[in-house]
């Protein structure tokens, strides 16, 4: 890459400098305007069948029937479930006596 060339007048390094300040930026407003993607967690996370699926190394019909015994509660939004990772969590760590269906 050292043999590219750049057509504007800006040495590379500062280029690169420039551009990696306005991908942080844009990460940041989008962090603010989706407060799900943030990393503060003062929301849980919700996480889809396919990700609650593949943590568990399950299919679909053995997720839906954990939900129907309340192994693993479900939010419905919409016409999609989602779990929230806290229930997961407590699932993962076998404490499921504080899990609410």
């Amino acid at each position: 890459m050292a043999d590219s060339f750049i057509l504007f007048p800006m040495e590379p390094k500062e280029f690169w400098k420039q551009l990696r300040a306005i991908v942080d930026e844009v990460i940041i407003q989008h962090d603010e305007k989706n407060p799900m993607h943030s990393n503060d967690n003062l929301q849980p996370r919700l996480l889809k069948a396919k990700e609650v699926c593949a943590l568990f190394k399950i299919s679909k019909p053995t997720l839906y029937e954990w939900m129907s015994l309340g192994k693993l509660p479900s939010v419905k939004i919409g016409s999609r479930r989602f779990f929230r990772s806290e229930d997961v969590d407590k699932l993962i760590d076998g404490d499921k006596t504080d899990i609410v269906t």
